[in-house]
């Protein structure tokens, strides 16, 4: 059974709930932010909420408590309207900063009431237009709990090579793509450099294709232009100068499983045109063959770059775009943004890096050497990091003990590589700790190392996480072009680089996100500064940091990137 709390100004949601969804545990309903708060206070154990957006409820009962700068613009009858209209929004935005993770889902039979932004924005899990038919109205909404209760229910398997981590945007990803992986079209993977594509096309989508062909992987970025229609689709013996033989392409291996091709915005419009044949019709044709060839692949594709906007520069066929499904297009989330798992992942990648035939190595000689007790069979030795001293001695795992300062520069870090850098980062954290106290156990530890006291405990110096993080910063821009030059009409002008995102809104957001950071560094941190420039009135600074702080930006961090104390 699962709780469920229903936060709406009337009973209509909650007796639609309790007649259609009696196996769950209805809360009694919430009529607005303060009555929600005591409830989620009062039961700890609350697994999703349902929230109206309308609320007629008295002015003192409304987000926000202080409404005079609001009351004080225009007619106070319709700003109270306005913010009765949205009230829903307001509670949600709340509730994402005391419970960031708790399933909500925007609901509303008001058409006048677009959702879908906001929604996005505030993070809900999902939202909904009611209908008014008690029917419709309650299967659409079950589905919608069913759904997002057994993602939570049915966590990640432990041994993914792919860490999902425990969020609800993650969990919510890993349920997406198992099924896209289950039907026939495409798949479009975005995303950073480094977050795993290729991995999560290899491990994650091909095992759950239900196909028995292999898994066939293409980095197209790698090929050279002329030899990637051979590559791709096989070549004639004779076809052009140096064919001496005639070779099978990628779709020929490929066939009856999965091809990925990593970095598709490389591939000529020739060859687009080419591809979208095999994605329409299941047939190809070898360069310099005339006989057209049966294929049936999973096409999975995966790229750094915007395809609309290649789209649009003429660059890739529009055609090809549609065919490879951009509307259930998946990006994923650099290291930066799961910064609410980085300690999860923290541990999963040092324990991850610790199998490492080198580093196992390593760890295994350090625990024979201090009389630990390492798994039979030369396996790995387990390993986790913490941030204080376990209270108990453990001869069967070793802790790598992380100062609190050091934990934040890793959480704090760009990490431009994402993932990638960061395990090649964690390897060579491990190998560098380790070598002397392998090397020197003598000296280390005078007398006999295996009577050390606390061997299960070793340190990680402050001093080598800043070496390795030190040569891998990103340069600062020179000063007087973190904004931009000035426009001659009294603005800025800035030039921005646009990633692709899950949607459109995050984008929008992310684009402040660079806006402000320049505008920060470009002024000297001087926050009346930045709202002259963005609002034209020195005394909102204020509004300016509200604003950066909704964006995820740490004042602190680019104080310390600016050198300041």
């Amino acid at each position: 059974m699962s709780s469920i709390l229903i936060i709406d100004d009337t009973d209509k949601y909650w007796e639609l709930c309790t007649r259609f969804m009696p196996e769950h545990e209805l809360l009694p309903p919430a009529r607005n932010y303060r009555e929600a708060a005591e409830s989620l206070a009062k039961h700890r154990g609350v697994d999703l909420v349902l929230l109206d957006v309308h609320f007629d409820i008295p002015e003192d009962d409304l987000l926000p408590e202080d409404k005079a700068e609001l009351l004080a613009k225009g007619d106070r009858g319709r700003a109270l309207e306005r913010l009765r209209r949205a009230q829903g929004l307001h509670i949600l935005d709340r509730l994402r900063r005391t419970h960031p993770d708790l399933p909500v889902i925007v609901m509303t039979s008001r058409d006048d009431l677009p959702l879908e932004a906001d929604a996005e924005r505030l993070n809900a899990e999902d939202y909904t237009y009611l209908l008014d038919d008690e029917y419709l109205d309650a299967r659409s909404l079950r589905l919608q709990v069913e759904g997002i209760l057994a993602r939570r229910v049915r966590a990640p398997a432990p041994d993914e090579p792919f860490y999902w981590g425990e969020s609800t945007r993650m969990l919510a990803l890993r349920r997406r793509l198992g099924i896209l992986a289950r039907g026939r079209l495409p798949i479009i993977l975005l995303g950073g450099t480094g977050t795993g594509k290729s991995l999560i096309a290899r491990e994650f989508i091909h095992p759950r294709s239900q196909r028995t062909g292999p898994f066939v992987a293409v980095d197209l970025s790698t090929i050279p232009n002329d030899l990637m229609g051979a590559h791709l689709f096989g070549v004639i013996k004779g076809a052009y100068t140096g064919a001496t033989a005639s070779r099978e392409g990628v779709l020929a291996r490929a066939h009856g499983g999965t091809l990925f091709l990593d970095e598709i915005g490389n591939l000529s419009l020739e060859l687009q045109k080419q591809l979208l044949v095999v994605l329409q019709d299941g047939r190809y044709t070898p360069v310099g063959s005339v006989d057209e060839r049966i294929v049936d692949i999973k096409l999975v594709v995966a790229t750094n770059e915007n395809l609309a906007t290649m789209v649009q520069t003429g660059r890739f066929r529009e055609d090809l775009y549609m065919r490879l499904n951009p509307a259930t297009a998946v990006v994923l989330p650099s290291l930066r943004e799961r910064g609410d798992d980085f300690a999860a992942l923290l541990d999963e990648f040092l324990a991850r890096v610790g199998r490492e035939p080198y580093n196992r190595d390593l760890v295994l000689q350090y625990a024979s050497q201090r009389g630990l007790q390492p798994p039979a069979g030369g396996e790995a030795m387990p390993i986790s990091i913490t941030r204080s001293v376990p209270p108990r001695p453990d001869t069967k795992r070793l802790h790598f003990l992380l100062h609190p300062s050091s934990f934040k520069a890793l959480r704090d870090f760009e990490w431009p590589g994402n993932f990638r850098q960061f395990e090649m980062f964690l390897s060579n954290l491990i190998t560098l700790t380790l070598v002397e106290l392998v090397d020197q156990a003598e000296l280390v530890e005078p007398g006999d190392p295996s009577h050390a006291i606390r061997p299960d405990v070793i340190p990680i110096l402050p001093r080598v996480v800043r070496d390795l993080l030190r040569p891998m910063e990103m340069p600062r821009a020179p000063a007087g072009e973190a904004a931009g030059a000035d426009d001659g009409a009294g603005g800025l002008r800035m030039t921005f680089v646009v990633r692709p995102q899950e949607s459109l809104n995050a984008v929008s957001c992310d684009l402040e996100r660079q806006t402000m950071e320049r505008l920060y560094e470009n002024y000297g941190g001087d926050l009346g500064r930045m709202a002259e420039a963005l609002l034209g009135d020195s005394a909102a600074g204020r509004k300016v940091q509200l604003r950066m702080n909704q964006l995820g930006i740490k004042l602190r961090k680019l104080k310390r990137r600016r050198g300041s104390p």
